[in-house]
């Protein structure tokens, strides 16, 4: 077979959901279709070069074949894609609200009453201004210690509210569980789990970064620790599921 073919054929089967014996199946299917499309042009007067592009082009592009092929495949992939990106639309939502756009529109409102303090950030003297920079203040509430607040929590928990014990320990893996799920389901890059693990401690770093800055909370390197256990349970549930599961016969999510 022409290379040009095989490559073609190749980049339409190669991520199908399906066993050898059916990738095998459609690949000469595929190929019996190019070689009659092929000798119709030589037969018209056209090169055996330009008999094989006039065939490629005639037969379609790759990416849309292939998509075409998933989704008889997986009568379900298309639903499946969309329920996954709402799904994951709204958890990310959810997260970002909890952790930055609510505290941000309870600060504003502290401060258009007079009171210049945030409720997750700590401060000894009141605050001269919306971004008032204290050294002092941030010292407060930086902790680079790991586990230092996480096993405070634990070992004085009658000490805080049972909410505030929850949220700072339990409550920092399960909010990023479905960030572990839903990376390798969506984004191809990240089907592997060194990826996966490095991209959900850059985004737990980036909001605890913005917390800090914007005195709406503590930059705590607990909080990176917890959610990056969270995001190995997703990927590692997840990645479960489907080694076992042949639910939705969906599209292959992880490369050997």
């Amino acid at each position: 077979m022409d290379k040009k073919f095989e490559s073609y054929i190749d980049q339409i089967v190669k991520d199908l959901d399906c066993d050898k014996e059916e990738k095998k199946e459609i690949s000469e299917e595929i190929s019996d279709h190019l070689k009659l499309l092929k000798q119709d042009y030589i037969e018209q007067g056209f090169t055996d070069e330009k008999a094989i592009n006039k065939a490629l082009e005639c037969f379609g592009d790759e990416k849309q074949l292939r998509q075409g092929y998933k989704e008889s495949i997986s009568p379900y992939y298309k639903l499946f894609k969309i329920s996954n990106w709402i799904i994951f639309s709204l958890s990310s939502f959810v997260v970002l609200w909890m952790l930055i756009f609510q505290r941000i529109l309870q600060r504003v409102r502290n401060y258009s009453h007079g009171f210049n303090q945030s409720d997750y950030f700590f401060s000894n003297e009141v605050q001269e201004g919306f971004f008032a920079f204290n050294i002092d203040a941030w010292k407060l509430n930086i902790n680079l210690i790991p586990f230092k607040n996480t096993i405070n929590y634990i070992i004085n928990h009658d000490k805080f509210n049972l909410d505030i014990v929850i949220n700072n320990t339990l409550g920092n893996i399960l909010i990023f569980i479905p960030l572990g799920i839903f990376l390798p389901i969506l984004f191809k890059r990240y089907t592997s789990f060194s990826k996966a693990i490095a991209f959900s401690i850059i985004v737990s770093f980036t909001i605890e970064s913005i917390q800090l800055l914007l005195q709406i909370g503590q930059f705590d390197i607990d909080d990176l620790i917890l959610n990056g256990i969270g995001s190995i349970v997703g990927f590692l549930f997840i990645k479960l599921i489907f080694k076992f599961q042949n639910i939705f016969q969906k599209p292959r999510l992880f490369r050997s």
